[in-house]
């Protein structure tokens, strides 16, 4: 499933930006701010989706860090992603989720995102959803 989320984006954005990479460091917190949202906790969902709205906005005190990592830097980063990939199918798994068939089913809905095999994106930079779009289903994988 890895593979094709990532053939998604590489369809999406062939050649990243500092820009586009910020704005999708942004989006992932914008996530996380979502997951605090859902267990009800809306004080750290509000400071975290005010984070994610910076880094969103691709000022340079917010992406400028993206062009200066060094390799110890990245592999920080990396340590960072996988962890997190990991943790979160242990929640899933903690949670009777089916997160792989969910996974399949949100990798879909992002393809319907595509208008004539391309990314439609808003005023942001973030790939919105076009005309074709089609939510995910997931109640099926609780």
């Amino acid at each position: 499933m890895i593979n094709s989320i990532k053939k998604w984006f590489e369809t999406a954005i062939p050649e990243p930006t500092i820009e586009q990479a910020c704005i999708q460091v942004g989006v992932d917190a914008e996530e996380c701010a979502e997951l605090f949202q859902a267990f009800g906790d809306y004080d750290i969902s509000e400071r975290i989706d005010e984070i994610a709205n910076k880094y969103k906005s691709c000022t340079p005190a917010y992406c400028g860090w993206v062009a200066t990592l060094n390799e110890y830097q990245k592999t920080q980063v990396l340590d960072a992603l996988c962890d997190k990939i990991v943790t979160a199918i242990g929640v899933a798994h903690m949670l009777g989720m089916d997160i792989e068939s969910a996974l399949s089913e949100v990798n879909d809905s992002n393809y319907s995102k595509f208008e004539d095999n391309k990314p439609v994106f808003n005023k942001q930079g973030k790939i919105s959803k076009g005309k074709y779009y089609k939510p995910p289903q997931l109640d099926k994988f609780i």
